[in-house]
């Protein structure tokens, strides 16, 4: 007979919540009364009871905006129900939005006017809201004075522009933002009476204020559109005017943001990731849009495309396109624009982009130097997020029609915009410019075109076979037919075929990497190839653009150990290496990174086992040899170098990169600089510490934010935070810190992520509190525990300072063993845990509820009468502490404190004449003078 499953009652689900909650029981009983609400047949009154429930749960984890969510549907069914009103009101003053937290604080009072819950919060919220109310009015009045010195006739050009400036500075505040949207006319309609005008720069103002009014307010993001209109803000991103394009672009992309809500949807993704990582089983979140939100985004798509092709449309605004297009397209990130290009002539246009030649009288369409940059990687994010094979297959097919077009056409200039185009396909989607790479007849025109009289044909050939030997596998075949002709390029052109040549005669040079028994070509070779490019680096006469190319033959070319050493002691070289990242296009940051990488020996290294080298050699394997030049030592020295030279600021202007490949690069060189203890200033001294948190939390590959994650750790052990990390960046480097306490990160990494939160954890109660918002404190607790000496003492020491907390001390009142672990470690052999413990007894057993759990550890007494008569005056004096605070509950708790010998350590104590334990003696004391007002011992005569 089949069995029956009992489906969950209400009733006996909604008690079991609210029993588990009574226990303490926070997270179980949010899992019951999510399944409470995942009844089908749910009357809306025990729903509303059930969301109320959830959320004090909420309240209790510090997940505010759950609190917020659960509430608000609670109040939907009840409106004005008192007790989700009065959770939200707690969850908004939490996340700091007093205004909302206020306004439900008023409602409760107007229903319920004899709560004296919600008196208390009224109190604090009052006196800020009347300052908020005065700095509006403030504000109000700045704003209007503003208005009236941009339209008054009698203002010059100078002083209008300052004044829309600061209509910029009063928009980026909440309260600027609402009274330039007020009154009649609005700000807005002023603004945008200030884009009919033919000058520019007042053009730019009125865009750049109208951006900072969408930025993360959807409210105020319609109004601006409804009032504006895309195709205007289109018109004004095809200009000419580099300005004016990109601060239309940011608009544009703030719409985006605010109407997708795609900060929101990132959360859930986040979030999902987070459980997936703990091992719980979770739906990947779906992004939703509502029909008005899915036109905006669909209206938005068509107009970049149709931007790519667009005769009308600046390079400039093509540029600012095609950043938004990648920006936003990513199924995980963004608003999934990825299969929309299959279905549009996108691709199509990427690919007119790639191949547009300027100087051919075909070409109808303006591109910029950047330009060939955005459409590789455009096309290389679409390739790369496509979800299926078949839509792989789509790709690749219109790819290849675009090419057997421009093959098939009987103008020569064609054919050269393919070989160009190529080249973007191999920097971009590799595998789709390999398979028109093998296209019949394909490697001969390069080859042809390479060998002509033609400079533009022979630059573009060269630099088509450059990037056609990316991969390594690929490499020989292609570059040993090629080398004869790269060899007389490099003789006989031009400079700017000259030092392409050179990059493709790197690459043959760097077949070896690192291994020092492995040399491709003639000795000398190499290091001939690279002062050829440091002389292209080091000539003041030349191009960025040469420089560039330059660098990216450096970048194969300094994986020999020989070539490094030159190049760093070439102090000319380095310094233009480093000027010409601020100076070219965005081609130059991952080879400049390479360099940098190479340089530091920063690059990832296989863990390879003695054992296996020895048996390599056994069966007359090749071995990989290292070089001496890259043992510890020269590479300490190249660091030390590499940073005085100004790398630092070097390393700021290659961060700003969307690629999170070269963000890498950037946090291994950051990682290898900060190891060096004495340069550790020279990172904070020029920016690298902001950079830092950047690099730690958003854009960059796992690896990368892992090792950024270790600099930010490294600096904060070294340098005062306070002033290393300003305001509120001090804050954002709790979460970083935390990701390094985890069993797949190393022991040094763990430990060093101690030592930070302990530095951070002494300085105030709120890094404190983050760092429990942030559940640092099951990690730091673990640790505590591990069987590693010096992990052991950093757990403890940061403990030490983290019981400061209430909420942290309050955990050791619970019926649980982490109070029997600090008093253990009272009477640990590790000086230094004893020293981190007894701090941390000293301030929990403030609490009487401590001091009678220190009694429930068995050897309590022998504890603390080894802490009393320590050698260590800090521990000395904390074990007296204990003792005092413990005297203090009650005359019953004193008799069994002073029991055995403790009395008579605590008279020895109180007459000792060292002053270097001045402290000791005074609080011994006090110790006394508790016994004798219980009148457990006589006073002195």
């Amino acid at each position: 007979m089949p069995t029956i499953t009992e489906v969950p009652d209400f009733n006996s689900l909604k008690e079991e919540g609210n029993t588990l909650f009574k226990e303490g029981k926070i997270a179980e009983a949010l899992d019951v009364y999510t399944k409470a609400l995942g009844i089908v047949d749910i009357k809306n009154g025990d729903k509303a009871v059930i969301l109320k429930n959830r959320a004090a749960c909420h309240l209790k984890e510090e997940d505010y905006q759950a609190v917020i969510d659960d509430c608000s549907a609670a109040l939907e069914i009840t409106p004005n129900d008192p007790k989700a009103l009065y959770r939200r009101c707690q969850a908004y003053e939490h996340l700091g939005k007093v205004e909302d937290a206020y306004k439900d604080a008023a409602a409760i009072i107007k229903v319920d006017p004899k709560n004296t819950a919600v008196q208390p919060i009224l109190q604090r919220l009052n006196p800020i809201i009347q300052e908020k109310v005065k700095q509006q009015n403030s504000t109000s009045a700045k704003v209007a004075q503003m208005f009236d010195l941009v339209f008054d006739p009698k203002t010059d050009k100078e002083q209008r522009l300052q004044a829309c400036n600061n209509l910029i500075v009063l928009a980026r505040e909440e309260a600027g933002a609402k009274s330039i949207c007020e009154g009649s006319p609005s700000g807005l309609d002023k603004l945008l009476q200030l884009l009919q005008e033919k000058d520019v720069d007042i053009n730019q103002a009125a865009i750049r204020t109208l951006s900072c009014l969408t930025a993360d307010s959807q409210e105020r993001s319609y109004l601006v559109l409804d009032k504006m209109g895309l195709q205007k803000m289109v018109t004004f991103m095809s200009v000419k005017h580099d300005g004016l394009c990109t601060s239309t672009a940011l608009l544009i992309q703030n719409l985006i943001t605010a109407i997708s809500a795609v900060p929101e949807y990132r959360k859930k993704v986040q979030h999902y990731q987070d459980e997936r990582k703990k091992g719980n089983p979770c739906r990947y979140p779906q992004f939703e849009l509502n029909e008005k939100q899915t036109e905006f985004i669909d209206n938005v798509f068509k107009s970049l495309v149709k931007m790519l092709q667009s005769s009308k449309v600046s390079g400039n605004g093509r540029d600012s396109a095609m950043e938004l297009i990648i920006k936003n397209m990513l199924r995980s990130d963004g608003v999934q624009w990825t299969k929309k290009f299959l279905d549009t002539d996108g691709i199509e246009g990427l690919l007119t982009i790639a191949s547009a030649i300027p100087q051919h009288e075909t070409c109808n369409i303006e591109i910029t130097e950047n330009s060939k940059y955005h459409a590789s990687v455009a096309l290389a994010k679409i390739y790369d997020d496509l979800a299926s094979d078949k839509e792989r297959d789509i790709f690749r097919e219109q790819c290849s029609a675009f090419f057997k077009e421009l093959f098939g056409d009987s103008l020569f200039e064609s054919k050269v915009e393919a070989i160009k185009c190529i080249s973007s396909l191999l920097q971009g989607p590799y595998e789709v410019g390999n398979i028109i790479l093998g296209f019949d007849g394909v490697t001969q025109i390069m080859l042809a075109l390479a060998n002509s009289d033609n400079p533009l044909h022979q630059q573009l050939a060269v630099e088509a076979i450059v990037h056609s030997a990316s991969k390594k596998d690929k490499c020989a075949g292609l570059l040993n037919d090629a080398v004869p002709v790269l060899k007389k390029l490099y003789q006989e052109s031009i400079d700017t075929v000259k030092v392409r040549a050179l990059v493709g005669l790197c690459k043959l040079g760097s077949f070896g990497g690192s291994d020092a028994s492995h040399r491709p070509m003639q000795d000398g070779s190499t290091l001939a190839l690279a002062k050829a490019c440091r002389k292209f680096l080091n000539d003041p006469n030349k191009s960025v653009d040469l420089r560039r190319w330059g660098t990216e033959g450096l970048a194969y070319l300094t994986l020999d150990a020989e070539v490094k050493e030159e190049l760093i002691n070439d102090t000319s070289a380095l310094r233009s290496l480093i000027d010409v990242v601020a100076k070219a296009d965005k081609n130059i940051l991952y080879p400049a990174a390479s360099v940098f990488v190479n340089l530091t020996n920063s690059y990832e290294k296989p863990d390879i086992m003695p054992e296996m080298i020895e048996l390599a050699k056994y069966s007359k394997q090749h071995v990989p040899e290292e070089h001496e030049k890259d043992k510890p030592e020269p590479v300490k020295q190249r660091v030390h170098k590499l940073a005085k030279a100004g790398v630092v600021t070097a390393l700021v202007a290659i961060a700003t990169t969307d690629s999170p490949n070269t963000r890498e690069q950037v946090s291994r060189i950051f990682s290898a600089i900060t190891a060096e203890e004495d340069l550790r200033g020279i990172v904070v001294q020029q920016g690298g510490a902001k950079t830092l948190v950047d690099l730690s939390t958003k854009n960059n590959t796992d690896a990368g934010k892992i090792l950024a994650s270790w600099s930010l750790a490294r600096i904060t052990i070294t340098a005062n935070p306070e002033t290393t990390f300003p305001g509120q960046r001090i804050y954002e480097v709790v979460r970083p810190l935390i990701s390094l306490l985890h069993v797949d990160r190393t022991a040094l990494q763990n430990f060093e992520a101690l030592l930070a939160l302990t530095n951070l954890a002494s300085l105030n109660d709120s890094l404190r509190k983050k760092i429990v918002a942030e559940k640092g404190l099951a990690s730091i607790e673990h640790y505590m525990t591990e069987d590693h000496e010096m992990l052991r003492r950093a757990g403890t020491e940061c403990m030490c300072n983290m019981v400061m907390n209430e909420q942290v001390a309050k955990t050791f009142e619970a019926e649980n063993d982490r109070l029997k672990l600090i008093v253990l470690y009272c009477g640990d052999e590790d000086e230094l845990v004893v020293r981190a413990a007894t701090g941390a007894l000293a301030m929990l057993t403030h609490s009487e509820k401590i001091c009678r759990k220190v009694l429930e550890v068995k050897p309590w007494q022998e504890i603390l009468l080894s802490t009393v008569v320590s050698e260590n005056v800090e521990i000395q004096h904390r074990g007296c502490y204990v003792l005092r605070n413990m005297l203090s509950v009650d005359k019953e708790m004193a008799e069994k404190v002073i029991e055995g010998q403790m009395l008579e350590v605590l008279m020895a104590l109180s007459i000792l004449e060292d002053p270097q334990k001045e402290v000791v003696k005074k609080c011994a004391a006090s110790c006394l003078e508790i016994c004798v007002k219980y009148e457990l011992i006589k006073p002195k005569e």
